[in-house]
């Protein structure tokens, strides 16, 4: 095999570190990105921290208890069996299903980097990451500065067996190829519509899509689902059988995740309504990039119990005794990091020698 190399993204180079958390129970999860409290630049990647909510309906969401706020950009969320793995530039999060329990890991494939990752399961159960390549030194959406045109790729990667999401060793090929000459291609997100594998891309506030019958065949356009209402997109087919497309926008000096339903997530869709926004939660003006995945447990993977091992630093928090542990005046881990109790919101700040919690 391959020597591995570690894949922590082009902006973050540790793993997320939190405390336990209160097991989400509501049917839909998203993660998403905020803007760290006292950034200037929320464009920048370096200044995002991650975020998970929970909703009964998809529409209304509020953060999953206990949780903690971690440096990271663009990231994404899937459920397998009792674990939900929260992937984003800064590595992995799993999550206990049962406990709240966390663990934390960097993540690494065989050669590369990423950035915008997306989640899906092959049928044998271990999960598959869609992702834009890294190039180091370059906004790897773009084309190079005095370029007119270049090629850009959307690719894949499987899960070795036994790694619970820690590595992963990249598909041949590309399952999408463009020559772009102009604007930004990025942040894919794939899911299946009840028919095909969609694969969605990001051409800056808009959204193309791509359909493939195999989930590691070639993608073909399909057409342009957002056309300047939004981009950064994510989809998912709901109980129901219909299909939710999220996509974040700019309202005014805010940045806000809209949201729309379709009969495939495929066709042009002529608006999209407000779903959450970083002012709703507490968490500032910049709500940006959602990953959504259903809370079940999907496909049992009897290949991920084979030997394998997981790759990287990793860092486990039991989940306490009682409650989360989160409460004003208790001990928090990062000054900046942000956290629910009840319906108080905190925020983790320097007290002395001290980090605590204390209301936001």
């Amino acid at each position: 095999m391959a020597a591995f190399a570690v894949l922590v993204g082009l902006f973050a180079a540790a793993a997320p570190v939190t405390a336990a958390v209160t097991v989400p129970t509501q049917p839909y999860l998203m993660s998403f990105h905020t803007c760290a409290p006292g950034a200037t630049d929320c464009n920048n990647p370096a200044n995002h921290i991650v975020q998970l909510a929970q909703s009964a309906d998809g529409s209304n969401w509020a953060l999953v208890g206990g949780w903690q706020s971690y440096k990271g950009s663009v990231p994404d969320v899937f459920r397998r069996g009792n674990t939900l793995y929260v992937f984003s530039t800064s590595g992995l999060m799993r999550i206990d299903m049962t406990t709240g329990a966390t663990t934390t890991s960097t993540v690494t494939l065989n050669g590369g980097t990423y950035v915008d990752p997306s989640l899906a399961q092959l049928p044998d159960g271990r999960l598959i990451l869609f992702f834009l390549p890294g190039i180091l030194g370059q906004d790897p959406a773009q084309c190079a500065a005095g370029q007119t045109s270049c090629v850009r790729e959307i690719k894949s990667a499987v899960e070795v067996a036994g790694s619970d999401g820690a590595r992963f060793e990249v598909d041949p090929g590309a399952r999408i190829s463009e020559t772009i000459t102009g604007g930004a291609f990025s942040d894919p997100d794939i899911f299946y519509n009840g028919a095909e594998w969609v694969l969605y891309v990001s051409r800056g506030p808009s959204v193309h899509a791509y359909t493939s019958g195999s989930i590691q065949g070639s993608y073909t356009f399909r057409g342009v689902v957002s056309n300047n209402l939004g981009g950064v997109p994510a989809g998912l087919q709901f109980a129901d059988g219909s299909i939710a497309t999220y996509v974040h926008t700019s309202s005014g000096a805010s940045t806000e995740i809209r949201r729309a339903t379709s009969v495939a997530g495929t066709s042009a869709i002529p608006s999209f309504q407000t779903s959450l926004t970083a002012q709703s939660l507490g968490l500032g003006n910049h709500a940006e990039s959602p990953g959504l995945a259903l809370n079940s447990a999907g496909i049992t993977c009897a290949a991920c119990a084979t030997a394998g091992g997981s790759s990287g630093t990793t860092t486990t928090t039991a989940a306490p005794a009682t409650s989360v542990g989160v409460r004003v005046g208790g001990a928090c881990a990062r000054v900046g990091a942000t956290a629910t109790s009840g319906k108080t919101k905190l925020v983790c700040k320097k007290s002395g020698k001290k980090t605590v919690w204390v209301k936001r």
